[in-house]
């Protein structure tokens, strides 16, 4: 698995009176993939293979988000979503704010089979 610094582009749609932000888009060898973030996220991601994983942190908040998409299609194929910091330490661990981005990608894969 190797570590990617790919661009991140913020997709809204305008109507008359107001912005809606509609999604995230990762854009990376020429390609665009949508996937789930929000405001405070820290976004780290990794190829392998054909597999691109986007892993979404958001520590002031407690969530956690992985999408697995497969290069090109632009749609995750699958993702798991942490909504609390209970959720995740019942995954990682107590002590998962001090394991590295790419073995929690690893670790989270296995709930995505």
């Amino acid at each position: 698995m190797i570590a990617i610094i790919p661009t991140i582009k913020l997709f809204t749609s305008q109507d008359h009176d107001s912005i809606t932000i509609n999604n995230l888009i990762l854009e990376y060898k020429g390609n665009h993939y949508q996937f789930h973030g929000g405001t405070n996220d820290t976004v780290h991601a990794f190829t392998e293979s054909i597999a691109i994983y986007i892993l979404t942190t958001n520590r002031s908040n407690g969530t956690m988000g992985l999408s697995a998409v497969n290069a090109p299609e632009p749609h995750p194929i699958n993702c798991i979503y942490l909504h609390t910091p209970g959720q995740i330490r019942k995954c990682l661990g107590d002590n998962w704010d001090h394991i590295p981005a790419k073995d929690i990608v690893e670790t989270l894969i296995n709930y995505l089979m």
